[in-house]
């Protein structure tokens, strides 16, 4: 059934985020209550230790957008990806986020702001190398820059030639969004619509 293929898709990308944060500090995913919303400091964007993690060159502050990750992404883009309907507002744990889905249709949508995993000392990209290292992840690889702002894929598996994206990018050193694409027929149309939504939310945290 569509709906319950959507509903497995949101809460697969939802639980990748949770997964990440307890698999490194030994918490039950989602009952932390990090003071959401803080606004990147000299502190908390200190460049990642881990080499193989990419430095944020320009980081974007997305504190305005906790409330309501929905206005991350333009009406306009989400009605080109094929979602009329608007963007429902989600959460795990301490971490916002918005799902869109398409009537009688498996394709789904999904993005999830880490401001919580930030406030745990678990944000950015270097967040999900830790939580790889700790083998709470099966799959990481490095994904395309997309508008200079660097990204993995990630996951418990790698789903993509089964038409199930998940793309993070780091939007700070510690601070990433994830975004989950799924349904589709194939890694084109959702890796593809994935990194279409990335780049949407890049110039909306720039303000262009």
């Amino acid at each position: 059934m569509p709906n319950v293929l959507r509903n497995r898709a949101a809460v697969a990308a939802l639980v990748l985020v949770s997964v990440a944060v307890a698999g490194c500090t030994g918490e039950t995913p989602g009952t932390a209550t990090p003071t959401p919303g803080s606004s990147p400091s000299s502190e908390s964007s200190a460049a990642p230790e881990d080499p193989n993690v990419p430095k944020v060159a320009d980081p974007l502050d997305a504190s305005a957008y906790v409330g309501d990750v929905c206005k991350l992404i333009p009406a306009s883009t989400v009605a080109d990806l094929g979602f009329t309907a608007p963007g429902e507002s989600k959460g795990e744990g301490s971490n916002p986020g918005c799902s869109w889905q398409i009537r009688g249709k498996a394709d789904s949508l999904l993005i999830i702001l880490g401001s919580g995993n930030r406030e745990k000392g678990m944000g950015g990209l270097a967040g999900l190398h830790k939580a790889k290292e700790a083998g709470q992840l099966r799959f990481l690889e490095p994904g395309p820059e997309v508008d200079g702002y660097p990204t993995v894929y990630y996951g418990l598996q790698d789903r993509r030639a089964r038409g199930n994206c998940d793309l993070a990018v780091g939007v700070a050193d510690d601070l990433a969004i994830s975004t989950h694409a799924g349904g589709y027929d194939n890694e084109q149309d959702s890796c593809g619509n994935a990194q279409k939504a990335v780049s949407a939310m890049i110039k909306t945290l720039k303000g262009a």
